[in-house]
């Protein structure tokens, strides 16, 4: 069986795919001179290529009958499978149709945090629904940067959105937005009225994403406050950062967290925001891709609308 195996894999590889061209000719109008004239090539030349086409077949191909030339059976056979794998080279040869929004059908698949999906997506869709009508969108969670990474490599994710400080080979990166840090507390806080100072911040309760401390970021609340010798209380965690907002509307804890990213959860529920009384940098949120998909029309149009949307 292996050597029939190879046997096989060496006859395929000593195969010129020209011939299968010519056979095509050759069955299409039955004559060695009018299949020449189609090619391109001499009448020798299709006479040498037809004597090739019936070594590598063991058949005939085609003979003489009175004065024309027939196809044997075992060519009649041929011709079906034949022009299917030369339709199917040609597809895969042929250059890529142009990427047409309007009448694209396609889904991409884009991995965030939820709360980042809450930020981009209403603009995403809206973008798409003027635009791009048949194309998808699939969102999935982002949990870390190594596996978002890798997801990308995999090709299981087409785009994700987080920070990335770094990124490794083959990852591509672009700005989409800045946020910044803000704090929230309740309309009606009975200690946090105008402003808010940071000895008042230190003596309140906080709430805070449990995730802040287990997914890649470049900084944490926490470690800010620990790099001026200060630290907080924590009285409760959310696994989900779209929650805090409705705890602290409901309650006299503060929140810190990101400012776009929060604010489409915070708008409606009657909470204050303030500026942190204590250094927070601003930071990016970047679109990363896998190079593999650099030069894909569709995948470089989406691309572009997420970057003009934030632009």
């Amino acid at each position: 069986m292996l050597m029939m195996k190879r046997m096989r894999q060496t006859h395929l590889s000593a195969v010129d795919l020209n011939l299968l061209v010519a056979f095509e000719a050759l069955m299409r109008e039955q004559s060695v001179s009018r299949a020449a004239q189609e090619m391109g090539l001499s009448q020798p030349a299709m006479s040498r290529t037809l004597s090739r086409l019936r070594d590598l077949f063991e058949d005939p191909l085609l003979v003489r009958m009175g004065h024309r030339m027939v196809a044997t059976p075992k060519a009649l056979d041929l011709v079906a499978p034949v022009n299917t794998a030369l339709a199917a080279v040609r597809r895969t040869l042929e250059p890529a149709e142009a990427f047409d929004p309007a009448t694209a059908r396609r889904e991409f698949r884009i991995c965030a945090f939820d709360t980042t999906q809450a930020v981009v997506l209403p603009r995403l869709l809206a973008r798409l629904a003027g635009d791009a009508p048949g194309v998808d969108v699939v969102t999935a969670p982002l949990h870390s940067n190594p596996e978002t990474f890798r997801q990308l490599a995999a090709d299981q994710r087409d785009l994700a959105i987080g920070r990335f400080e770094t990124v490794p080979e083959g990852v591509r990166c672009a700005p989409l937005y800045r946020d910044r840090i803000v704090c929230l507390a309740r309309e009606g806080h009975p200690r946090v009225r105008s402003r808010l100072t940071l000895k008042r911040y230190l003596a309140e309760a906080h709430l805070a994403p449990e995730s802040e401390s287990s997914v890649d970021r470049p900084f944490t609340i926490d470690a800010l406050l620990a790099k001026e010798g200060l630290t907080r209380r924590v009285v409760c965690t959310v696994e989900n950062l779209a929650m805090a907002p409705f705890v602290v509307a409901r309650s006299d804890l503060l929140c810190t967290a990101p400012g776009e990213t929060i604010a489409p959860f915070a708008r409606g529920l009657g909470l204050r925001v303030f500026e942190p009384p204590f250094d927070a940098p601003s930071f990016d949120l970047q679109l990363a891709w896998h190079e593999r998909s650099e030069r894909d029309e569709g995948h470089a149009w989406l691309r572009q609308a997420l970057l003009d949307l934030f632009a």
